[in-house]
């Protein structure tokens, strides 16, 4: 990773992006604040990558905002009103990726991965609602770049999914999310993380081209709430790349993988 960009921010962004791509979009109820701050902590373990056998855990800060406008919402993920219907939303969706440890087994020798981010937007429909629920069809194309010292582009991401809500009625109430859909991705995304080229071939890491298709199935679990000033969060993720069109890399080790995380925030200001 270059000097120019230190780790801290990178981790920074990472833990953004990562909250957000799994916790975004809560159904608004009157009653809310229009406007919340403040700042926060996020516990996170995580693959390398998906299909790497090997995790990662860090502990890094977040910013805590919260805007909820006529047309425009900000509550852990960025949403626009812009249709006359409440029940079709156009939202950004949002992913990020850590570089990946210096001592990657299935990597070695290889140039490491670099921190990387997704962000695109997102067609939100609701299918179903229910006095404490909806169910929702959520359309996200991100566009993906890696982080160093610059941006460069490593290709698209497509992740349709049902998502099923139940929003916080009351301040302190619990929120609920489980959303999951199968992950397209175009050859430059799929190359990035799982080519094998001649010079990095070994006899146990033979030379692959990954090519743009499936890239497996992905489920995520979200759960947050107030105590007072106190805001809590964490997210479950599941994803299986079995079956995929990037299993018969050498750089997958297990086709399982998890996720999870945990926040804590102290909401400074809300009015």
């Amino acid at each position: 990773m270059a000097d120019r960009c230190p780790r801290v921010v990178l981790w920074i962004l990472f833990s953004i992006s990562l909250f957000w791509s799994t916790m975004i979009l809560a159904d608004h109820v009157p009653g809310h604040a229009k406007l919340e701050w403040g700042i926060g902590v996020s516990a996170l373990s995580m693959p390398d990558y998906r299909g790497s056998s090997e995790n990662q855990d860090l502990i890094v800060p977040f910013p805590f905002i919260k805007y909820r406008g006529e047309r425009l919402r900000v509550d852990e993920g960025i949403e626009g009103r812009l249709f006359k219907t409440p029940n079709l939303l156009l939202s950004i969706s949002g992913n990020g990726s850590l570089p990946s440890s210096e001592d990657n087994q299935a990597r070695q020798g290889m140039e490491e991965l670099d921190a990387s981010f997704e962000l695109g937007p997102s067609l939100e429909y609701r299918l179903n609602q229910s006095e404490l629920s909806s169910l929702w069809l959520e359309i996200p194309l991100r566009f993906a770049y890696t982080i160093d010292g610059g941006l460069d582009s490593i290709g698209r991401v497509f992740h349709p999914r049902l998502a099923w809500r139940h929003p916080a009625p009351g301040k302190q109430d619990w929120k609920l999310r489980f959303a999951a859909g199968p992950l397209y991705a175009d050859d430059t995304h799929h190359g990035y993380y799982y080519n094998v080229n001649a010079q990095d071939a070994t006899p146990d890491r033979p030379v692959f081209t990954a090519k743009g298709g499936y890239s497996g199935l992905r489920a995520d679990f979200t759960f947050s709430r107030r105590f007072g000033r106190l805001w809590f969060g964490g997210f479950i993720r599941y994803d299986d790349i079995s079956d995929s069109d990037i299993t018969d890399s050498p750089l997958v080790e297990d086709e399982y993988n998890l996720t999870a995380g945990l926040g804590l925030a102290f909401v400074i200001s809300e009015r």
